[in-house]
């Protein structure tokens, strides 16, 4: 089979298109022909050697955790599932032509639902919903702050905040306001000429997703007993950023998304019934997959971008 693999950790160069052999599936799992791949910047991370996860890495790789795609064939004791049907998933091996699964990772695809949209949603959908529900606990009438809200989670953030009745701030750049309007978010914040600090005070919640000096800032506007969700993993335990939290009685969250099929299942509900919607910036071949890295790279995407199979 078709599949991109790395050789060694570096540049999206080497990101390699190679001919490898179909995973083989026991019992309990699922054998998935791929439609189409979502891009993460975790799947950045990964290849150039700077994940947690990278340490552990078996080279040669083949990378991706996001897919839309359609069953081949399952093993003797999978129920839930049977060939032909069309279903997405937070996967491992997404960027390969098949990937084998446990049938708890994947989800029916709704009718309504492209494989490109389908394959965006997974990885960013379960991390935006459980950091607004499981641990912001965001609240009707409530307020929050989310930064980079035109990102891949960030925009999906905004729309489950919507949902449970939250007033919406969003950070982006000033080209992206009438998207972040579109999606949900009631002050857009331009990143590039505004300081959000000085915009919003007192707030409830805050979605941080960049560290350093924006969770600082971050952590100034949200009220006590206010609580911010960190998403950069690199951050974790900042000791600037705890002090700053403990002063002001914040709480401040990292968290692993951990991929539930009942909290996948209501977002494949949600977009069935055009409740949610996720932005495909861009759909490229698989054969470009080192420029959707370069791009994811540069920070300049609006949702997600996809490479199709």
């Amino acid at each position: 089979m078709k599949a991109v693999v790395i050789n060694e950790f570096g540049s999206p160069d080497t990101l390699t298109l190679a001919q490898t052999d179909q995973p083989s599936f026991s019992d309990d799992q699922v054998l998935i022909r791929v439609s189409a791949a979502g891009i993460n910047p975790v799947d950045a991370k990964i290849r150039s050697g700077k994940h947690i996860s990278s340490d552990t890495l078996k080279l040669p790789a083949i990378l991706g955790k996001d897919m839309s795609g359609i069953v081949e064939a399952v093993g003797k004791n999978v129920t839930d599932f049977k060939a032909g049907d069309e279903v997405f998933g937070c996967i491992n091996n997404s960027y390969a032509e098949y990937t084998v699964c446990s049938p708890y990772l994947i989800v029916k695809k709704p009718e309504n639902i492209s494989f490109e949209e389908a394959a965006a949603v997974s990885l960013a959908g379960l991390t935006a919903y459980q950091a607004i529900h499981d641990h912001l606990k965001l609240l009707s009438g409530q307020s929050i702050l989310i930064q980079s809200a035109a990102g891949g989670v960030g925009h999906l953030a905004v729309q489950f905040a919507k949902l449970s009745g939250a007033f919406v701030y969003g950070t982006a750049s000033g080209k992206n306001a009438a998207f972040l309007r579109e999606i949900g978010v009631d002050q857009p914040i331009d990143y590039r000429t505004e300081k959000f600090e000085d915009m919003v005070q007192d707030l409830d919640a805050v979605l941080e997703t960049m560290g350093g000096e924006a969770l600082y800032r971050s952590i100034a506007c949200v009220k006590p007993g206010g609580t911010v969700v960190c998403l950069p993993s690199s951050t974790m335990n900042d000791p600037k950023a705890l002090e700053l939290a403990a002063k002001k009685n914040v709480q401040l969250i990292w968290f692993m998304m951990q991929p539930k099929k009942e909290t996948l299942q209501l977002i494949a509900d949600l977009m069935g019934e055009k409740k949610l919607k996720v932005s495909v910036d861009q759909i490229l071949p698989i054969e470009k997959i080192a420029q959707a890295h370069k791009a994811i790279e540069a920070l300049g995407v609006r949702g997600k971008m996809v490479v199709r199979l």
